[in-house]
């Protein structure tokens, strides 16, 4: 049996653009172009629940495209945002309620 995060499934399209699709979900889409912040956001519900998740959020800071780690596609999804100049993955250990940016990189 696969894990509830697998039911999730992302992948980068052709024209550039992250897609998410989930069963009794809307299906998420971002251009690459559009992202304003990437996100990991924790929470305490592990291990029963979905504990971390990626948001991708467009440049007036709404989350247009979520997932799940472990969603079917992620790692070609993350090879592609490693790809945004500054990108960090950041907060994956976490077991608190929190959001961690790892796009845009912070300001020094």
């Amino acid at each position: 049996m696969k894990p509830q995060e697998a039911h999730f499934v992302v992948e980068v399209t052709s024209d550039g653009d992250i897609v998410c699709r989930a069963p009794k979900r809307v299906e998420q889409r971002i251009k690459i172009a559009d992202i304003g912040a990437v996100y990991v956001e924790t929470n305490d519900t592990g291990p029963w629940g979905a504990d971390v998740w990626w948001l991708l959020n467009d440049n007036t800071g709404q989350t247009q495209v979520a997932f799940p780690q472990l969603a079917t596609g992620e790692d070609a999804v993350l090879e592609r945002l490693r790809q945004l100049p500054g990108f960090e993955v950041r907060g994956m250990n976490s077991g608190e309620n929190e959001q961690f940016m790892c796009w845009p990189p912070s300001s020094p």
